[in-house]
C-alpha cells in the first residue's frame, strides 16, 4: 500500500561504497552529477546522477614529480573554481626519522581527476603532523581548517588532536599569519576514548552572519565517534561549542562511528546536507581498519540558528531538491489542521526530533499551494517506531480519493508515501485516523518541474 517504491529517493548508508573513510561530496552543475571522494587508495572517487547508485572511477590523485606524500593519503576534499577542480588533502612522509603529515593542494580539469600537485611543496607543513584539511571561501579570502594530529601533540598529559584554522594565499601557494586554535576536546562527550582524545575532521560554513564549525570527537573505530559543532561571528573564532552537542550519534543498532563530516548543497542550493561516514558493520567497532560507508543527511536550523541533523537516517528519503527535475516545496504552502496545535512543526524540515505534532481521533490536515503545482509525491514521517504512528490515512486531490494506507514501516522514521504525479494540484487533504493518540514529525511535498 505504501507508494515508497514508486517515487524518487535514496537510502543511506551507501553500502555499495565501503572500506573508505572521510567522505566528501561535490555536486557539479555542469555535469549534473554528484562526486564522492574518500580516504582509500589515493582518494577514490565515485559519481552518481541521483545518489541511488554510484559508479567507481578509481583513484582520483596521481603521484607526480611534485608529490611530497609517501603514505597515508587521507581526507580529500574537492572544490570547483571556474572550470578547475582543486583537491586539498593530507599525506605523510618521513622527516628526521618521523612520519609526519602535511597538507597538499592538487588540481584537475576533470572532477574525477587525475589530480596532480600544483606546487613542488605542500600547501602547509609545520614542524608537526596535521591532517583533515578543509577550505572555506569567504569574502575573497580563503581559510584552511585542519586537525593537529595526536601522534605528537600532548595536552595536560594526554595525546590530543585539536582543530586549528589559518588564512591561506589566494593562489594556494602558502599560508598567511599563524594558526589559531579553534577547538580542543574538553566536554565529557568528547573524552570517551581514554588517554587519547580528538577534535578532528573540521569544516566551516557560513549561514547569515554566523560561522558554523563542524568537528568530530573520539576514536574513529569506536561507537563513540560522533559530530559536534560550534559557532562564531568570525572565520577564525573564537568558537563556542553548542550546548546540544553531539548532534550526530550512531544508535548502535543501525549505525555507529558516525563522523568526519563535511557539507554539500542540493542542486538547487535550497538545502544543506551533512556528508559523513559510519561503520559498515555496527557489531565490529574496534577493528582498527574500521570498514566504513558514507551517509548524507539534511541539516536544518531552528529560529535561533541552532543546528539539527536529520540523521543518522536509514529509511528512504526524497532526492536532494533539484535532482531529476524533482523539487521539495518549501515556499508557497499553507498547512491547516482540524486537530489544532502548532502545524508549523509539520513543515519545519526537522524529522529526527522530539518536537513532534501530536493529535488523536479523526481529522484532516490540509496542504494548500499558492499556485497549482505538478505534484509528484507527499512523504509523511511519524516517529522512531510505528507504535506512535496514526492508524491510517488517505489523501484527496482534485476531487479524487486514494486508498487508505497504514504506517507499517520497520525502520526508524520510515515514511508513508503517496505517489501522485498529478498536474495542477492546488490542495491536498490528508485524512487521518489518529486513534487514541499519534504523532507526526514532518510532511514533505515534492513537485515536478
Amino acid at each position: 500500500m505504501n507508494d515508497i517504491n514508486k517515487v524518487g529517493g535514496y537510502t543511506c548508508p551507501f553500502r555499495s561504497i565501503r572500506h573508505i573513510g572521510d567522505p566528501f561530496m561535490l555536486y557539479d552543475d555542469a555535469k549534473n552529477k554528484f562526486y564522492m571522494y574518500c580516504t582509500g587508495g589515493k582518494y577514490q572517487c565515485w559519481s552518481s546522477d541521483t545518489m541511488e547508485e554510484w559508479t567507481s572511477h578509481g583513484d582520483s590523485y596521481l603521484v607526480s614529480e611534485k608529490s611530497f606524500g609517501e603514505v597515508n593519503y587521507w581526507a580529500p576534499e574537492v572544490y570547483k573554481i571556474g572550470d578547475t577542480f582543486y583537491q586539498v588533502y593530507s599525506a605523510a612522509r618521513m622527516i628526521d626519522g618521523k612520519k609526519r603529515h602535511s597538507i597538499g593542494i592538487a588540481s584537475s580539469k576533470n572532477p574525477t581527476g587525475p589530480f596532480t600537485d600544483i606546487y613542488d611543496h605542500p600547501l602547509f607543513a609545520p614542524d608537526y603532523s596535521i591532517i583533515d584539511a578543509s577550505l572555506l571561501f569567504d569574502g575573497g579570502k580563503i581559510y584552511l581548517y585542519y586537525s593537529r594530529d595526536c601522534s605528537e601533540n600532548y595536552v595536560n598529559g594526554k595525546r590530543t588532536s585539536q582543530t586549528f584554522g589559518i588564512e591561506i594565499k589566494s593562489d594556494f601557494s602558502g599560508v598567511i599569519g599563524e594558526p589559531v586554535l579553534l577547538a580542543t576536546p574538553e566536554s565529557p562527550w568528547e573524552l570517551k576514548s581514554g588517554d587519547v582524545v580528538w577534535n578532528e575532521g573540521p569544516c566551516v560554513f557560513k549561514r547569515g552572519e554566523t560561522y558554523y564549525l563542524l568537528f568530530t570527537a573520539n576514536y574513529y573505530a569506536s561507537v563513540h565517534y560522533c559530530v559536534g559543532y560550534a559557532t562564531s561571528k568570525s572565520p577564525l573564532g573564537p568558537f563556542t561549542k553548542a550546548k546540544e552537542n553531539p548532534i550526530v550519534v550512531g544508535d548502535g543498532v543501525y549505525t555507529s562511528g558516525t563522523g568526519h563530516c563535511n557539507i554539500a548543497y542540493s542542486p538547487d542550493k535550497s538545502e544543506i546536507y551533512m556528508v559523513y561516514h559510519s561503520h559498515f558493520d555496527v557489531t565490529n567497532t574496534t577493528n582498527p581498519v574500521a570498514d566504513r560507508t558514507p551517509c548524507v543527511d539534511k541539516i536544518v536550523f531552528d529560529k535561533d540558528g541552532r543546528m539539527l541533523v536529520n540523521g543518522p537516517f536509514v529509511a528512504k528519503q526524497p532526492f536532494l531538491s533539484g535532482v531529476n527535475g524533482l523539487y521539495k516545496k518549501y515556499n508557497g504552502i499553507t498547512v491547516n489542521s482540524s486537530f489544532g496545535g502548532d502545524v508549523s512543526l509539520l513543515t519545519d524540515g526537522a524529522i529526527v526530533t522530539d518536537n513532534v505534532y501530536e493529535f488523536m481521533g479523526d481529522g484532516v490536515i490540509t496542504l494548500t499551494f499558492d499556485m497549482p503545482t505538478n505534484l509528484e509525491s507527499v512523504w509523511i514521517y511519524s516517529d522512531k517506531t510505528s507504535e506512535n504512528a496514526p492508524r491510517s490515512v488517505y489523501a484527496e486531490i482534485n476531487g479524487i480519493k486514494t486508498e487508505v494506507k497504514n504506517f507499517v514501516g520497520e525502520l526508524p522514521f520510515e515514511p508513508l508515501v503517496f505517489a501522485f504525479d498529478t498536474e495542477n494540484v492546488s490542495e491536498v487533504k490528508l485524512v487521518f485516523d489518529g486513534g487514541e493518540g499519534a504523532v507526526l514529525s514532518e510532511i514533505i511535498t515534492v513537485e515536478k518541474r
